[in-house]
């Protein structure tokens, strides 16, 4: 096991403290104080690094106090929360999921976001920046006539994107509010994925370790072959042991020639089968028609962010549909408080299983899910996304300062030395 390895491995599950990237940046703009004045909402997760990204904030002039929380609730961490709330932020401004395991993760989301965004409609701020994680917020004030006079916004992530390139909606009101671009930019492409991949891998080594008496007869399916698929393919090849040939990868962005080293999947060849299916691109990628591509015992695991990957909600509703047929929910032994839960689900002349509760397996409720020196790039594009915003002169989707991520790369692989080689 090389040193990154054993770091993941030997996580520890407490608040970390600053990091230098971070540190770095709230020293260069601190005098200027950029986010003073500012009344921010924050549909963030609720892990580790998200506490030193606050800290980071309140340095740079928020005031603790105007700070408004919607967690993401595959992510909601209490003692995360008492570390958010010892910076300041009031209990009534933290708010909490009540999401069972069966419940719609998009409705209860939207609503959750609905009423915080008509609190703001009704008592609007100076300037509200939003850093949003999955346009959450877009897509709730476009179902407002009235709207919030100063917004600007920080994406984080490759679904909210996808949601407004899909929207025209979305797309109509992301022209009158300035979007700044993380989930675009060149370091979360290049410097976050390789980490990222390995938190997913190591979570599905702990889910999987023991499943598989002969992985090299196991067929699996990777979908998507982005930055976090490619490493995830090599990882069940590798590390689980599943022959090369018996690894397929499906990818919509596939045109023609391709650099794929796996064999594809062809959706439209009905002989296909699969004992483990990972999702990695970001869209609804397994669709509910396609369990008839499962073995009996076969794993899905979710690997992208949110809960649409492989159509959680279609199957959970499909399942409802009837009691007399031949598919169903094994609910006997289930927690359905605790959204982590595996759910084991009956199909004809198969059973199959979604890792926790078809969340992404790398978020299963813990403090950290991998050493916060390995994320700190994100958290300073986030905390730098958020200056840009509140100073954007013009509505849009706007990329990530190119000199701060030019920067920011030449450091983040300075810090980490001879480690820097998992970035090539």
């Amino acid at each position: 096991m090389n040193a990154i390895d054993r770091e993941f491995a030997e996580l520890r599950q407490v608040i970390p403290p600053q990091q230098p990237l971070v540190q770095a940046l709230v020293d260069d703009y601190r005098d200027r104080q950029p986010l003073r004045g500012i009344t921010a909402l924050l549909i963030q997760h609720q892990l580790g690094n998200h506490v030193f990204q606050t800290q980071a904030l309140i340095d740079l002039g928020l005031d603790a106090r105007k700070i408004y929380w919607i967690d993401i609730p595959y992510t909601s961490t209490p003692a995360v929360r008492d570390a958010l709330m010892a910076l300041g932020i009031p209990a009534d401004n933290l708010f909490t999921h009540q999401l069972k395991l069966f419940d719609c993760y998009a409705t209860e989301q939207r609503r959750r976001v609905h009423a915080v965004a008509q609190h703001f409609i009704e008592n609007p701020p100076d300037k509200l920046l939003v850093l949003d994680d999955g346009s959450y917020f877009l897509e709730s004030i476009v179902c407002f006539e009235r709207k919030i006079p100063q917004v600007a916004i920080v994406e984080q992530t490759t679904r909210g994107l996808i949601k407004i390139d899909e929207n025209a909606a979305l797309r109509h009101e992301a022209e009158q509010v300035p979007i700044i671009n993380v989930a675009g930019s060149a370091p979360k492409k290049y410097l976050e994925p390789p980490f990222i991949a390995k938190a997913i891998c190591h979570a599905l080594m702990k889910k999987l370790a023991d499943r598989y008496s002969a992985p090299h007869q196991q067929q699996c399916l990777v979908l998507g072959y982005g930055a976090i698929g490619r490493h995830v393919a090599q990882f069940i090849w590798k590390q689980l042991n599943f022959s090369l040939g018996h690894i397929r990868v499906y990818d919509p962005a596939f045109k023609g020639e391709h650099s794929c080293s796996f064999p594809l999947w062809d959706k439209r060849d009905l002989r296909a089968r699969f004992d483990l299916v990972v999702g990695c691109s970001g869209r609804a990628s397994f669709g509910v028609g396609d369990f008839v591509h499962l073995n009996d015992g076969a794993i899905l695991a979710s690997a992208s962010s949110g809960s649409v990957e492989l159509s959680r909600r279609d199957f959970i509703e499909l399942a409802a549909t009837s009691h007399d047929d031949d598919i169903w929910i094994d609910r006997a032994s289930l927690n359905e408080s605790n959204i982590h839960s595996d759910i084991p689900m009956h199909f004809p002349n198969r059973a199959v299983t979604f890792l926790n509760g078809g969340f992404p397996v790398n978020f299963a409720g813990n403090i950290n899910c991998l050493p916060a020196r390995y994320i700190q790039q994100t958290v300073a594009m986030m905390v730098r996304a958020a200056i840009q915003a509140v100073v954007a002169d013009r509505g849009g989707v706007i990329p990530l300062d190119e000199g701060f991520c030019k920067q920011l790369e030449i450091d983040f692989r300075k810090l980490l030395g001879e480690q820097a080689s998992i970035l090539d």
